[in-house]
C-alpha cells in the first residue's frame, strides 16, 4: 500500500487539507502533518528562542 503524506502551511484546521486527504486516502494510507495554527510565510525564519515540538 502507497504512503502519503499531506502537509500545508495553513493549519491542521484548514478545510482544504483535509478535502486532499480524504480524496488521497483512496490512493493509500495517508498521514496529515501541518502546524497547528497558520504558519504561511515562516519558512523564511528561523526557531532559536522557542522550542520546537511534534506531537502524535
Amino acid at each position: 500500500m502507497r504512503k502519503i503524506l499531506v502537509s500545508n502551511d495553513d493549519g491542521i484546521y484548514s478545510p482544504g487539507l483535509w478535502a486532499l486527504a480524504e480524496a488521497a486516502s483512496r490512493f493509500g494510507e495517508v498521514v496529515v502533518s501541518a502546524p497547528d495554527a497558520e504558519q504561511s510565510g515562516a519558512g523564511h525564519g528561523i526557531s532559536i528562542a522557542h522550542p520546537l515540538r511534534a506531537y502524535p
